[in-house]
């Protein structure tokens, strides 16, 4: 997983996630799982995430992991994004 920040000025108040879900991760019951997934984990990460503009891309890799593994690798990168603002 990746993730990019948006300078959005103060014009954001809160934590905007968006999901970048290649074809290459599975058929589209598989990616809708991973960004169900996603969302549930951003929704956990931005109580720690200053306000701002992110982009979540996926690996292939990612589809095949468990949510437990998923929540693992996604909550300490979203919150490390978030403290930095965008910086």
């Amino acid at each position: 997983m990746s993730y990019t920040t948006g300078d959005h000025g103060s014009v954001l108040t809160r934590p905007h996630v968006a999901y970048a879900i290649d074809k290459t991760c599975g058929n589209a019951v598989q990616r809708n799982l991973l960004r169900r997934r996603l969302r549930v984990l951003s929704t956990e990460a931005a109580v720690k995430m200053a306000p701002g503009a992110y982009l979540v891309r996926t690996q292939p890799a990612a589809s095949s992991l468990s949510f437990h593994e998923l929540r693992t690798l996604v909550v300490p990168t979203l919150i490390e994004a978030g403290e930095r603002g965008g910086r």
